[in-house]
């Protein structure tokens, strides 16, 4: 599948065609708990083959800003209901939008170094109409 950039707000590849995407996603249903259904959910995302590491500049640091290839990967347990639903999750990034790992950047408020490689996680309590 060929990958589309989309916005990628002012990057080299902003609005072109430019590699590749691997998706895939994953439903397990675990059990009914609490009058609920607990389910494990996931998705993986690989894209790969893109240009635009090779067309991004050298951070302050000296190297590349950008990646040609990045991973995203999110594991959700939920509790549904039939209005509520409750969930962890947990996303995995590496080299995440394409940003390359430690690069040092600097957007007008002063140097940072680009964390893009890494485990986040968030709580979700929703409610279905």
């Amino acid at each position: 599948m060929r990958n589309t950039s989309g916005r990628t707000y002012g990057a080299a590849n902003e609005n072109e065609w430019d590699g590749y995407r691997f998706k895939i996603k994953y439903f397990v249903p675990i059990t009914d708990l609490w009058g609920g259904q607990l389910s494990y959910i996931g998705f993986t995302n690989f894209d790969w083959g893109s240009d635009l590491g090779d067309d991004s500049g050298n951070a302050i640091n000296g190297i590349k800003t950008r990646t040609n290839n990045s991973i995203a990967s999110s594991h959700i347990l939920a509790l549904n209901y039939d209005h509520w639903h409750y969930s962890v999750v947990a996303r995995y990034w590496h080299d995440g939008g394409q940003w390359n790992d430690d690069a040092e950047l600097n957007f007008g408020n002063g140097n940072f170094n680009v964390r893009s490689t890494g485990w986040g996680g968030y709580l979700v309590v929703g409610y279905n109409f």
